[in-house]
């Protein structure tokens, strides 16, 4: 069966749940969180969105977060990749760090968002070697009691469900969290509704009539085939095609090749090795350019490229 698109706008809060290719670890050290956690701040500054919680596990992570007006399809690719790029240089690897497709259940955030929170924050006690969850450094719950966080954490939503000052707020917390410390596994937070909405009837009814029913931009857009791109890539950055794919290195090429290898792998589905024998490149020089472009985006540049694909998608067909 087809997976469903995902459904994305702004305001939007999910659940994200991102594993190691194969159940591999994806974090090694502190460093290597340290790095992650200082990748995500990136994002969720330059991004624009509200971040609720969030832990690292050897071989997972778990986000609550709500978006802005970019999608958390782009969020996320920009996040897992620059990681994936920094793992595989630090551990001279090759391939996916990242299982497949990340899950990303859209929530209720209503009705749901204070219990997931605690369940994000239990995750350490829910291992075959628990560790203490109050002590665990790779959480968002020392930003709750009020502690310094590498990332931006939205507390005050929460804690003022559980007083107006935030001594006895974030007791009553502590408490609301030490609760379900012996619960275990919550297969509720996973038995959603149409395998993506973690709500009721209703809520996927709101879901839809605030989405007119319409797939998500990202499912949308036409299908790239990598010489058609080329052409369009060039068409909108005023080249020559065979320019963008020759091995000259002046610096004004460099905008319109990382622009190139970013649609390339998220339009046209090729990896960096591919990528490479087209541009004539190493992998690692075009992930450098795919984690340039992702960290500066051209919004206006992918809505031409975009405009000159569906235009001329028939006539290339």
């Amino acid at each position: 069966m087809a997976r469903r698109s995902r459904v994305e706008f702004p305001g939007a809060c999910y659940h994200v749940i991102a594993r190691g290719n194969r159940q591999q670890a994806i974090f090694h050290d502190d460093a290597d969180r340290r790095h992650y956690l200082n990748r995500l701040e990136h994002y969720r500054t330059r991004c624009d969105f509200t971040l609720f919680a969030y832990v690292l596990m050897t071989n997972h992570v778990h986000l609550l977060l709500e978006t802005g007006e970019i999608p958390l399809s782009k969020i996320m690719q920009r996040l897992q990749f620059t990681y994936a790029q920094h793992y595989n240089w630090r551990y001279q690897k090759a391939g996916h760090l990242f299982q497949g497709r990340y899950k990303a259940i859209l929530c209720d955030r209503d009705a749901y968002l204070r219990e997931l929170v605690r369940y994000i924050h239990l995750n350490p006690a829910r291992t075959e070697t628990p560790a203490n969850p109050w002590r665990y450094r790779w959480s968002s719950h020392a930003a709750y009691m009020g502690k310094p966080s590498p990332v931006r954490v939205e507390t005050s939503l929460i804690l003022r469900q559980f007083g107006s000052r935030p001594g006895p707020a974030r007791r009553a917390y502590l408490a609301f969290v030490a609760e379900s410390l012996a619960d275990g596994h919550q297969a509720k937070f996973y038995d959603v509704t149409e395998q993506r909405f973690l709500g009721d009837r209703e809520f996927v009814r709101e879901v839809a009539s605030r989405t007119h029913g319409e797939r998500p931009a990202e499912a949308q857009r036409p299908a790239a085939p990598f010489d058609l791109l080329v052409r369009a890539v060039a068409h909108a950055c005023g080249a020559e095609p065979h320019l963008l794919l020759h091995q000259d290195r002046r610096r004004h090429w460099l905008k319109p090749r990382a622009l190139l290898v970013y649609l390339g792998r998220t339009w046209s589905g090729l990896d960096v090795r591919e990528l490479g024998r087209h541009l004539h490149r190493d992998p690692s020089r075009i992930s450098r350019l795919y984690g340039r472009y992702a960290d500066n985006p051209d919004p206006a540049a992918e809505a031409s490229v975009e405009a000159w694909l569906r235009s001329n998608a028939n006539t290339h067909a």
